[in-house]
C-alpha cells in the first residue's frame, strides 16, 4: 500500500515518517493486505498536534480517523489506535462487502448547489423566487442493505449518504444528527428513526 505523509504548514521529520508509514504499514496489512492507498497528515495547532488517517481499503470502502495530543508521534498512535478498532470491528463485512461491491447495480443522481447567500433580491429567480444556482454534480448511489450503508456510513465518517434500499429497491437516507445519532429515512418502509451504530452491526 502506498502511503503519503506530509504536514500542512510544518515539517513532519523523517522520524515521524519511518515511525508512522511503517505502523500504519503493519495495522493495515494485519486485517487487509490488499489496500489501495493511504494518507497521513500531520497539523499543529497553538497546543497540540493532530493527525489525521484515510485509507482506501476498496474502490468504495475508505476508513478515516483522527488523534490529537501535546506529542506528534502519542497524535498519531490514538488515530492509528481507532483505526485499528474499526478494522476489527469491520474485518468480516468488509470482506464480504469488497466481494460483493463490483456487482451490486450502480445508479446516478444529481445534486444541485443553490446560493443562499444573498442580499435582498439580487440573484433571484423571480419566476419561480429560488436563488440561484451555483453548480449541479453528479454522483453514484449504490444498491445495498442497511447494514451495508451504515458501514460505509461510519467508516468513511460521512454527514449524509443515500443508497437505494436491496430489499425493496426504494431509496433511503442516512444523515448524521446534531445530537450525533444517525437519522434512517426509509420512504418506502415508512421509517424516520435514529440508527444506533451497534444496532445494526455487532462487535468483534
Amino acid at each position: 500500500m502506498k502511503i503519503e505523509i506530509s504536514g500542512q504548514n510544518l515539517n513532519t521529520g523523517q522520524s515521524f515518517k519511518n515511525y508512522a508509514e511503517e505502523k500504519l504499514q503493519k495495522s493495515t496489512n494485519k486485517y487487509f493486505e490488499r489496500a489501495i492507498s493511504g494518507s497521513i497528515i500531520l497539523k499543529k495547532s497553538i497546543n497540540e498536534f493532530t493527525v489525521k488517517i484515510l485509507v482506501s481499503l476498496t474502490k468504495r470502502a475508505k476508513v478515516e480517523t483522527s488523534g490529537s495530543s501535546i506529542d506528534a508521534h502519542a497524535a498519531f498512535d490514538i488515530a492509528v489506535e481507532k483505526f485499528e478498532k474499526r478494522l476489527r470491528r469491520y474485518k468480516r463485512k468488509l470482506k464480504d462487502y469488497r466481494l460483493n461491491s463490483e456487482k451490486k447495480e450502480i445508479h446516478f443522481a444529481q445534486e444541485t448547489v443553490l446560493d443562499t447567500d444573498i442580499n435582498q433580491d439580487d440573484g433571484i429567480n423571480q419566476n419561480e423566487g429560488m436563488p440561484p444556482i451555483l453548480m449541479e454534480l453528479s454522483y453514484q448511489i449504490e444498491e445495498m442493505t442497511t447494514e451495508e450503508a451504515i458501514m460505509k456510513f461510519d467508516l468513511e465518517n460521512l454527514n449524509a449518504l443515500m443508497y437505494r434500499n436491496i430489499s425493496h429497491q426504494g431509496l433511503n437516507m442516512l444523515y448524521k444528527r446534531e445530537d450525533g445519532a444517525i437519522g434512517w429515512v426509509d420512504p418506502r418502509g415508512h421509517r424516520v428513526r435514529n440508527v444506533s451504530i451497534n444496532e445494526k452491526k455487532g462487535e468483534t
